[in-house]
């Protein structure tokens, strides 16, 4: 069915299932091997502070070292639950002291500044290379949006391909998206701080973490467009660890504000499930010029076989314009970051209720 009955330029309808097949069909695109790291060759920047190490960039991406991290870490989580509940939830020594109390603000701060940093830098070149790449069609129309948010290089556009700037993630996206991924090992530091106070790592603290460095590997290693999705995290993450900076400093934050910030976190990701849910239902129209002799000799058979209504004769060029819709993700492994993250964010959204319910319905007050 079409999403826009306007021109029929985007559609929105069930994915063909060979989208979903196993295993992952990954057209055009390099081995983990033979992936260069983003952005190696370009000059720092702001956006680009320093370059990747091609080995470090290998290892990050390799599925056995992302599975090996997160058993070790639900493994030393559980674990340590068990021996705080066998001191009784008190503190460690350590956690008392003034210099894990820096840290933890450290930690805390850069965690935000990083976000907020990710999340200026994802806007500034989403912005930076939109008109570049829709405002100076003759006709921009739907189909020049939907290419734009689906197609992370310039080479696979059709729709686009008149024009002469690169795409956003050529131009750094890629590169953020890769820092997100691994920011995403560093956050576990959060259950560490937790632990080391002596209390319990929650189902939620435990899964949160884990899954989602699933979810980034994913994102990452089959280069799905489905990573634009993670603007979501950095806005909520720039609010929520500045609030925990406050937090560690003694600052007071009202029983409002918190509810807030956990009903951010519950919003952002029913959004963000419904973005993604998008992608593999979303096809949108290319349209192939094909100019055509008088005689006619140049046409092909299959040329001949197409009526004059599909292809849209043009009297005054003598050429036809053949429409035909591609999916807005071009290959299962694309498909496949959708599945997980499905997964991944459903137990999540009933987790962070439950959350909520325990902690501001029940016998609270603002």
């Amino acid at each position: 069915m079409d999403l826009f009955a306007t021109n029929g330029s985007v559609r929105l309808g069930f994915p063909s299932l060979e989208l979903f097949q196993y295993p992952y069909s990954r057209p055009d695109k390099l081995a983990l091997d033979l992936r260069p790291p983003p952005l190696n060759d370009s000059p720092l920047s702001v956006w680009h502070p320093f370059r990747i190490n091609p080995e470090f960039y290998r290892i990050s991406l390799q599925l056995g070292n992302v599975i090996s991290f997160v058993v070790i870490y639900i493994s030393a989580v559980l674990f340590m639950n068990q021996v705080n509940a066998a001191r009784g939830w008190k503190p460690w020594a350590f956690s008392k002291s003034s210099t894990f109390k820096a840290l933890v603000v450290a930690h805390n701060i850069l965690l935000a500044v990083f976000s907020a940093w990710s999340l200026i830098a994802t806007i500034f070149l989403m912005w930076n290379y939109w008109p570049s790449k829709v405002r100076e069609q003759q006709e921009p129309s739907y189909e020049h949006i939907a290419e734009y948010f689906c197609q992370l290089h310039s080479s696979a556009y059709q729709v686009l391909k008149n024009s002469n700037s690169i795409s956003p993630t050529e131009a750094g996206l890629s590169y953020l998206f890769w820092l997100f991924h691994l920011s995403k090992f560093y956050e576990v530091v959060d259950t560490m701080i937790l632990l080391a106070k002596g209390k319990k790592s929650s189902n939620l603290q435990t899964y949160h973490h884990a899954g989602i460095i699933i979810c980034t590997w994913t994102t990452m290693f089959y280069e799905s467009p489905t990573a634009i999705v993670g603007a979501l995290n950095l806005g909520v993450h720039t609010l929520m660890y500045t609030y925990f900076a406050l937090q560690t400093l003694g600052i007071s934050v009202s029983l409002s504000t918190k509810r807030a910030l956990t009903s951010i976190q519950i919003t952002q990701f029913f959004v963000g499930l419904v973005w993604g849910l998008c992608y593999p239902l979303v096809s949108y129209r290319v349209r192939f010029i094909d100019s055509l002799s008088e005689s006619g000799s140049s046409a092909s058979p299959n040329h001949e076989a197409c009526s004059i209504a599909e292809r849209g004769w043009n009297s005054t060029t003598g050429s036809a314009a053949q429409d035909t819709f591609v999916p807005c993700l071009s290959d299962s492994g694309e498909a496949a970051t959708v599945v997980v993250s499905f997964i991944y964010i459903w137990p999540l959204i009933i987790l962070f209720i439950r959350f909520f319910i325990k902690s501001y319905t029940k016998g609270k007050r603002s």
